[in-house]
């Protein structure tokens, strides 16, 4: 009986194991016919303990190596971007040449205007009764305390008949014949003055001498110079007499 052959066991690279061929002994030649009683076999041999190959390590799991770390990347400073064109302006034209003006003369030095002149005043109108009148006033002032005892009638005819006016009268109211009425505020020294009493007792002439005064004849029986505005004579006329 051959033996029989003995497959061998792959080895794996990773780990190379020795196979041990195990010891078989050789089979019993046949027994031919004639031999029918078999003859007592002997047990075989218990086989020789083997210890059992030990089963090979399981290759590893692969794993996939880490990947080192990209290095960072060294600080780049960003490119500037580039500054945009400027808009076209077009070029101001340059003005043209315009001659200075001329400096102005200085300013004279101040000389203070010359005073205007007063004007002379107008000349005051000509009174044509200028002269008879300042003639009537200085006649009466002379009968003042020289003709005490006269009445007024007979003081104001006497300061006429001086002047050059020929009077003959017998009642106040009578001398307006002489002459005309003028405003009170327009009276000028030589104006008669009658005063009307409304016919409370007898009128009353006096001549004006100015600044409201006035001869009168028979005051108290006398011939003086009094107040034009007599409180109990009414209120007075001022005649202008004219020649």
């Amino acid at each position: 009986v051959e033996a029989a052959p003995v497959e061998s066991i792959p080895v794996e690279e990773a780990a190379p194991v020795v196979t041990e061929t195990p010891v078989v002994e050789a089979a019993p030649a046949p027994v031919t016919p004639e031999e029918a009683a078999p003859a007592p076999v002997e047990p075989a041999p218990a086989p020789e303990y083997v210890e059992p190959t030990p089963e090979p390590a399981p290759a590893p799991e692969y794993v996939e190596p880490t990947p080192e770390p990209a290095p960072a990347p060294e600080y780049v400073a960003p490119t500037p971007e580039p500054a945009p064109a400027p808009e076209y302006v077009a070029p101001t034209p340059e003005p043209e040449y315009v001659a200075p003006a001329p400096e102005p003369a200085p300013a004279p030095d101040y000389v203070a205007p010359a005073p205007e002149p007063t004007p002379e005043p107008a000349p005051a109108p000509v009174d044509p009764n200028a002269d008879l009148n300042s003639s009537i006033a200085n006649a009466a002032l002379g009968m003042v305390g020289t003709t005490n005892g006269w009445q007024c009638t007979e003081v104001a005819t006497g300061a006429l008949n001086a002047a050059g006016v020929g009077a003959g009268v017998v009642w106040p109211s009578e001398y307006i014949q002489y002459g005309y009425y003028v405003d009170p505020s327009q009276a000028v020294a030589g104006n008669l003055i009658y005063y009307n009493n409304g016919g409370n007792g007898y009128d009353h002439i006096a001549v004006y001498i100015g600044d409201g005064q006035a001869v009168h004849g028979n005051y108290d029986g006398q011939t003086v110079v009094a107040d034009a505005y007599l409180s109990t004579a009414g209120s007075p006329q001022f005649i202008q007499i004219a020649q």
